[in-house]
């Protein structure tokens, strides 16, 4: 396995490069656009830097901890901040930490994805093609921010590729890991469930580990608050809060619509966003392995059905198979050529959009 470590990553880095390049880009036409308007506006996330939006707050977690922080912090899983606090005492403070580990664990997320789509489908052109859509995707530029999604893509990418090579404690170590990182890695379990039915060996020790890692992870945050903050419900409040209740999709999305035409443009983006999540779920589902996609149906019927649809295309990052699912639906020669520059030029607006202040990442 670590002969293929070069491979991953040689088939990663130049995509990884690419979004990177394109993410600076907005921030200095952001920046020039910001300095130009009189009066500046009252809320400008590119006066944040690479610590925009969520970052400033794992930034504050790491170095205040969450009662030093306020309360809408518990929202935030501890395991990335924890992590920015100890690397920051050797590598800068806390936000440089973060900002560093999030770009290289989104290169080392592109290699391990690689790997597993060479798994699935056997193909290096495929392999290639779902890292380059994977690091060119909209929603990909928080993989540049202090976001704490490209822990768990590693965390939840190793996961999957450990089931299915049938190690289980290292399967359930690294679902633990997720699950202490963000709340949706309880999701995992279900995928750890299918691939210990798959195995045979349903009463071993190590398959029950790995199929209740990821939810005993969440449930130590939630213990962890009780006991600190004595509110062990607060990480989940918080969540609730923030996204609202859970609705029927249908109806939901048919909100959505409706608001849409109403003149609502963040409505009308996140629905047109919902199609193609939905329209991959289904590729997903006929074309990958039931431990992907046992993982990907319950995510993404979750956040499409949440009150509040803002970041929704943030968490759809998270569900790593759709990646997987639009590299072999743009198999097609008509879709091939044009779609990774199509998904540059949204990732570069949705950038600015939320750089601006405009676009909720």
């Amino acid at each position: 396995m670590k002969r293929r470590w070069p491979t991953d990553i040689r088939a990663a880095l130049p995509s990884w490069i690419e979004a990177r390049v394109y993410v600076a880009a907005a921030f200095v036409v952001t920046t020039g656009i910001i300095n130009r308007i009189e009066p500046p506006p009252a809320f400008s996330p590119v006066r944040d830097g690479l610590l925009a939006w969520d970052g400033t707050w794992y930034r504050l977690i790491a170095e205040r901890g969450y009662a030093g922080a306020s309360d809408p912090a518990t929202r935030f899983f501890p395991l990335w901040p924890i992590l920015g606090r100890a690397v920051g005492w050797v590598a800068g403070g806390p936000g440089f930490a973060l900002v560093v580990m999030a770009n290289l664990f989104a290169l080392v997320a592109g290699a391990l994805l690689h790997r597993l789509v060479m798994a699935e489908t056997g193909n290096r052109d495929t392999a290639r093609y779902a890292v380059r859509l994977f690091a060119l995707s909209p929603p990909a530029f928080v993989l540049v921010l202090a976001y704490s999604e490209a822990l768990f893509l590693v965390l939840a990418l190793a996961m999957i590729l450990s089931l299915q090579g049938r190690r289980w404690w290292s399967a359930a170590a690294l679902g633990y890991l997720a699950g202490l990182t963000r709340p949706v890695a309880a999701l995992l379990s279900v995928s750890a469930a299918v691939a210990v039915w798959q195995s045979g060996n349903r009463r071993r020790a190590e398959c029950v580990a790995a199929v209740v890692a990821p939810v005993l992870g969440t449930l130590t945050f939630l213990a962890w608050s009780g006991f600190a903050l004595g509110d062990w419900a607060a990480p989940l409040n918080s969540q609730r809060e923030l996204r609202g209740g859970l609705h029927e999709p249908v109806s939901r999305l048919t909100e959505a619509l409706w608001r849409g035409f109403g003149g609502d443009a963040g409505e009308a983006l996140h629905l047109m966003a919902a199609i193609l999540i939905l329209g991959l779920t289904v590729v997903a589902v006929r074309r990958l392995s039931p431990i992907l996609w046992a993982y990907t149906v319950p995510s993404v019927l979750i956040f499409v059905a949440a009150d509040n649809l803002n970041s929704m295309e943030r968490y759809a990052l998270s569900v790593f198979p759709l990646v997987i699912a639009a590299a072999i639906f743009a198999r097609r020669p008509w879709i091939r050529g044009w779609l990774p520059t199509a998904s540059a030029v949204a990732m570069v607006s949705l950038t600015m959009l939320a750089l601006n202040g405009v676009y909720v990442p």
